[in-house]
């Protein structure tokens, strides 16, 4: 994952990034979802459980949450979520956040 957004930080492109480790979620999850406009939820599972959990019980819009899923039984590269990430940004048409100094 931090390969994938070291590449998107090179092409302009800036993520706030939330791993989520646990499940019943912190608060914290749900606070990151409301404070952002679209989320990028990358999953290596057939089923997309982190999505449908995030859906279920932080009761958040599915429509705000654009899976990245790869579960072809490799392991998942920084390539594939760099291109992922990049194409759905592309389609978008959006502008790219802007990179604020910690």
């Amino acid at each position: 994952m931090s390969e994938a957004f070291d590449s998107l930080e090179t092409d302009g492109l800036y993520f706030d990034v939330m791993r989520i480790r646990a499940f019943p979620f912190h608060d914290d999850v749900v606070d990151f979802i409301a404070e952002h406009g679209r989320i990028f939820v990358v999953e290596q599972n057939r089923d997309a459980q982190l999505r449908l959990l995030l859906i279920n019980e932080c009761a958040v819009d599915p429509a705000k949450l654009t899976l990245v899923l790869h579960y072809d039984g490799t392991p998942i590269t920084a390539r594939f979520i760099t291109q992922e990430i990049s194409e759905d940004v592309a389609a978008l048409n959006a502008t790219p956040k802007k990179k604020v100094a910690p």
